[in-house]
């Protein structure tokens, strides 16, 4: 058997969300899917709980830290946004099942995941309206700004089929179109 990182684990534990939801992510259906034994997991993990608080870390820390600080290197504000819409454009073209999806529905059943999906939403919230309100120089302004794009983001995820690629990023356009953002 090659050997599995915990980002392995990772990765498969999306994938089983996504197919199974919550209540298919356990030890067993983790393993199975990577061919690996219990031992493994354990080698990796002391217990389902401490997988649960790592893979959430890593879920905040890849769909969101990550990317912020992929962004922090462009000039202006207006560069970080528009390549930020761009990045969620491509990865919905990509995945258009969103991992988001899942950890929303199990946020509903679990305390600790819907903890994080908060800070999650409200860490990626701050960061677009703090490059609106560097764009426009209005604050009020620039939290609706902020919360809209959020509201276009989620609710395309949401919907059945959902919108995704050159849709979604003809939402994007649109708001930022009528807010002067491009």
């Amino acid at each position: 058997m090659a050997r599995k990182t915990k980002r392995d684990w990772f990765v498969t534990a999306v994938q089983i969300l996504r197919q199974s939801g919550p209540q298919g992510l356990t030890i067993d259906a983790l393993c199975q899917s990577l061919s690996m034994t219990k031992g493994s997991f354990y080698h990796h993990f002391g217990s389902y709980e401490d997988f649960k608080t790592q893979f959430l870390a890593f879920y905040e820390q890849e769909g969101t830290l990550d990317i912020i600080s992929e962004l922090a290197d462009l000039p202006t504000a207006k560069e970080k946004l528009h390549q930020l819409l761009n990045l969620i454009v491509d990865f919905s073209t990509k995945f258009p099942e969103d991992p988001d999806v899942a950890m929303r529905a199990w946020a509903l059943q679990d305390t600790a995941v819907a903890q994080t999906q908060a800070r999650v939403d409200g860490r990626r919230r701050e960061y677009v309206q703090s490059l609106c309100e560097e764009i426009t120089g209005d604050a009020a302004q620039a939290k609706t700004i902020a919360q809209l794009l959020y509201v276009v983001l989620v609710g395309s995820e949401q919907m059945q089929p959902p919108i995704v690629g050159e849709e979604l990023r003809q939402l994007f356009f649109e708001c930022s179109r009528l807010y002067n953002l491009n």
